[in-house]
């Protein structure tokens, strides 16, 4: 948000999309036009325009995607049929900067102030990049300035005294030596309010949730009830900052070290709203990650060689025991490591190229927990590491002046899976295990016009379980004496899927037009799933054990849906002395079900959690290249279905349908000052990304940014 693009030409905005160069699909620079994934291009004009504090408000806003959302920095993102997952080092969307692991489970420790572009490609891509990598990915791509020292600085104000403030600067300190450096602060320093007006709710009908039970009728339950209350518990404060140094070594290479920091004190969660503020806590959040990286030019070859490191941590402190208010204490840790080597080669041949490469990383987590101030216990799930070693290949082939792209691909991972013993927990035993995986893949371009063209892709994608699917143990006790027991499964395996998409894209930039549909459907097998048996156990002490749950391979999971997108700019009418552009794209889920087989041999189907039937982005854009700019900007989300944890039974419970619009307008003088309104939630919606964490109503900011 914090860079002005005035400096865009009517011209360069007329040939962008010819132009646009992407990298994620290929691990090398290539045309988008050339790649048969889809891959949607989020811009520095995009995140100026677009209200959006970190990489899931940005992405859930442009890309019609799923996500989980709480107030409390914690979020997560799922494509194509996926359910969004924060946590754990098995997720199901790939997160990279700069083509790198990112040593993040949470997307809301990545800020966008240092952000070049965020490349979302929907659909497997473990042929290069591995576990991980069975939805999509997201591939967040920092600045590399060069040149003359350039930046800007800015500060903002808004809603509930949110401030927010930073700068970037960047260029070339000498002719050999570049670099690039970034700071931000945010602090929120009054509880937020929930939607009041819902025009859109009361229009749609979403005022109602449903809950789902094995034993009993269905029951509805209230949205409209907590409408316009202030929201305790929803402070939070935090920074980043990160910095580059490059160094060219000779002509054809160049050295580049990268570090970067996330730091956040005391952030407030306020719990489940069905608690009130009786189940509000604490944490501590901090990421850190380093690396360098040496790349240059052989002839036809460019090799890169990338080591890094990074770590995540989280502290977690209670401040409510049975409801009531308690001194803050501890009560739970977990540690995130990564560390790995990336050597990759692009080989050009001719009009073709070829991408190899050797990946090596090391991931584990380990965690501690509390009762108290003083006596620790066991935690909820064991100490592990995923070490995985692995070759690949890729080509892109070129025939035919471009009228045919043929995108053949394969990796080959050795993983091993450590689980640790653990102090405390006695629940299982330790062990390791190494499984090899092959994950072929195969893309296609076919341009049937000048500006048309047919794309599709197959391939096969996996992920491995986390250590809590197999070994974790955990018990939830509601002040009525009533027991939810989660247990691990030792004999799960990993989940895999094969996938295929087929598209249609037409676009012309000189008359404004561009459109774009595709097909994907995804066969997953040994799905990790979590079921529910609703039990009655009666304890000697008067407890009652409600409900166990474990962990299965699904038999059977089938994702289906369609992809859309158009968009026309007014400005083709005007020789472009304008944009005035009107763009959408869509998400629409044909099918999206698990076939569950439990442990007592029982069949059942279910939708895929935190799934929504339609996700729809929708805008109109106007840029006077002048120096105005204005952005309206609306999210559809349709009908997902969850666990309701609140209640002792699990039931499931199917959330209604939401639309939120945003707005922002900014000017510039002279090319240095600009002035930014922006408002968020125009039309004071209530809703929420997961139920009981509700999100702000309408919310004002006002900032201002000097660039130099």
């Amino acid at each position: 948000m914090a860079v002005s693009a005035y400096g865009q030409t009517p011209d360069s905005l007329r040939n962008r999309d010819l132009t646009e160069v992407v990298v994620t699909a290929t691990r090398s620079d290539s045309r988008r036009e050339l790649v048969p994934q889809q891959i949607d291009v989020l811009t520095r004009h995009d995140i100026a325009q677009t209200q959006a504090f970190d990489v899931t408000d940005l992405v859930k806003k442009l890309a019609a995607v799923n996500v989980i959302q709480y107030p409390s920095l914690s979020s997560g993102v799922g494509i194509r049929g996926f359910r969004p997952q924060f946590s754990g080092l098995n997720q199901r969307t790939l997160l990279l900067i700069d083509g790198r692991p990112a040593g993040a489970t949470n997307l809301s420790t990545i800020g966008l102030n240092n952000v070049e572009r965020v490349e979302v490609l929907k659909g497997p891509a473990s042929a290069l990049y591995g576990s991980q990598a069975m939805g999509g990915v997201i591939n967040v791509i920092t600045r590399r300035s060069r040149g003359p020292i350039r930046g800007n600085a800015f500060a903002e104000y808004g809603s509930f005294q949110t401030y927010q403030a930073g700068g970037n600067v960047g260029g070339n300190l000498t002719k050999r030596l570049d670099f690039d450096a970034s700071l931000s602060y945010f602090k929120r320093a009054q509880d937020y309010k929930l939607g009041s007006g819902n025009l859109f709710r009361d229009w749609l009908g979403g005022d109602q949730a449903v809950k789902n039970y094995t034993n009993k009728p269905a029951e509805t339950v209230d949205d409209r009830k907590d409408d316009g209350l202030t929201r305790p518990n929803t402070k939070l404060t935090y920074y980043s900052g990160a910095l580059r140094l490059g160094y060219q070594l000779g002509a054809n290479w160049r050295v580049d070290m990268r570090g970067e920091k996330f730091s956040a004190k005391d952030v407030e969660s306020p719990g489940d709203i069905t608690y009130g503020t009786t189940q509000s806590s604490l944490k501590d959040a901090d990421r850190q990650a380093a690396e360098v990286a040496l790349s240059g030019q052989l002839g036809a070859h460019k090799p890169v060689l990338r080591v890094f490191a990074s770590g995540e941590n989280s502290f977690f402190k209670t401040t409510n025991v049975s409801g009531k208010p308690v001194t803050p204490y501890q009560s739970s840790t977990t540690e995130n490591r990564w560390q790995g080597i990336q050597l990759k080669d692009n080989w050009q041949i001719g009009r073709h190229s070829l991408t190899i490469g050797y990946d090596y990383l090391d991931a584990s987590t380990s965690s501690r927990a509390w009762t108290d101030a003083t006596t620790e216990r066991a935690p909820t799930s064991p100490n592990y590491a995923i070490r995985s070693s692995a070759v690949y290949a890729q080509g892109q082939l070129r025939f035919g002046n471009d009228r045919l792209i043929l995108q053949p691909g394969v990796r080959y991972d050795n993983i091993t899976f450590d689980v640790r013993e653990t102090p405390l927990l006695t629940t299982y035993k330790g062990g390791k295990s190494t499984t090899p995986f092959v994950s072929p893949s195969l893309g296609a371009v076919v341009r049937v016009a000048p500006d048309l063209r047919l794309t599709g892709t197959v391939g096969r994608a996996f992920v491995t379980p986390d250590a809590f699917n197999v070994a974790g143990y955990s018990e939830v006790r509601t002040s009525a004496g009533r027991i939810t027991i989660t247990t691990g499964n030792p004999n799960i395996r990993n989940e895999n899927s094969v996938s295929y998409d087929a598209g249609l894209h037409y676009s012309r930039p000189t008359s404004g037009f561009s459109a774009g549909v595709t097909y994907f459907h995804t066969n997953v097998t040994d799905r990790i799933a979590r079921i529910i048996t609703q039990v009655n156990e009666r304890q000697t002490n008067g407890d009652i054990i409600v409900a166990r749950a474990t962990y299965v391979n699904a038999a059977d999971s089938q994702i289906s849906g369609i992809e859309s997108e158009a968009a026309y700019d007014f400005g083709a009418l005007a020789a472009y002395r304008y944009s005035l552009k009107l763009f959408a794209n869509a998400t629409n889920m044909i099918r999206y079900s698990e076939t569950v087989v439990g442990t007592d041999g029982a069949v059942t189907e279910r939708d895929i959690m935190n799934v929504a039937n339609m996700n729809l982005n929708a805008g109109l854009d106007y840029d006077s290249f002048k120096g105005f700019r204005a952005r309206l900007l609306g999210r559809y989300v349709g009908h997902r279905k969850d666990t309701d944890f609140t209640d002792a039974a699990n039931p499931e419970i199917e959330y209604p349908v939401y639309l939120v619009l945003d707005a922002s307008a900014s000017y510039t003088l002279a090319k240095q000052h600009t002035l930014t309104l922006q408002v968020t939630n125009l039309t004071d919606e209530n809703y929420y990304e997961k139920r009981g964490y509700n999100l702000p109503g309408r919310s004002f900011f006002v900032r201002y940014t000097f660039s130099f």
